[in-house]
């Protein structure tokens, strides 16, 4: 039903795609599709994360191209308003979750870092110390675990098509600093981050979810 039957054996369907965060989500949904044998066209609206794609079944079945789009990362469906719109909720409510978690261990985090940073050469004790790093890790370790989940995601999708994303730098960044947090925490010498760390992925949750629902609502009022 949501396919056209054009001339000369070329069809044209309407398809929503999920999982696109980025500009560079689109060029590499179309440039994967628009190499495949038999695909004439292909147009994918950031807004709307709909996509137009015309093929030659003589060449190309459209089970093929759904299974090429899940083979790098994504997932595609046959569009429909009432389908967008329950993605878009879905979409929302966890990236709200994802923000909310980071938030919090933000807060708490800087709460336990506030102290070393104020406190004199030899006014803190060193297992006072200790104790507010591990509290910290434990904090923050749902941060980096479930916050920052799609980071990690897409930077594992981006390497494994051999291509540098959006995703990747924050991945690597968020990694090796809480990596070297670990390490400091475990070793109980050198620096912790913990604070820049979930200060860190809470600011990129909030622009990402701002950005989200501003896009989404100027979709639904045109």
């Amino acid at each position: 039903s949501f396919v056209r039957v054009l001339a000369e054996g070329e069809r044209e369907a309407s398809l929503i795609i999920e999982g696109i965060t980025c500009a560079a989500c689109i060029w590499l949904n179309e440039q994967h599709v628009a190499r495949l044998p038999g695909v004439c066209a292909v147009e994918v609206n950031f807004s709307t994360r709909r996509a137009r794609v015309r093929w030659n079944e003589q060449k190309i079945q459209l089970s093929g191209i759904l299974a090429a789009i899940a083979a790098i990362g994504y997932r595609a469906h046959p569009y429909d308003v009432a389908k967008s719109e329950e993605l878009a909720r879905k979409e929302r409510r966890s990236a709200l979750w994802r923000v909310f978690v980071a938030g919090f261990g933000m807060m708490q985090v800087m709460m336990y870092a506030f102290p070393v940073y104020v406190a004199g050469e030899g006014d803190m004790a060193p297992d006072i110390e200790q104790l507010l790093r591990w509290a910290s890790l434990l904090l923050t370790l749902p941060v980096v675990v479930y916050s920052a989940a799609p980071f990690f995601r897409g930077a594992w999708r981006d390497l494994r098509l051999r291509r540098v994303g959006m995703d990747v730098p924050v991945a690597i960044g968020v990694g090796a600093a809480f990596a070297a947090s670990v390490w400091a925490t475990l070793t109980a010498s050198g620096e912790v981050y913990f604070d820049s760390v979930t200060m860190f992925v809470f600011f990129l949750l909030g622009g990402r979810y701002l950005e989200m629902t501003a896009r989404q609502h100027a979709v639904s009022v045109t």
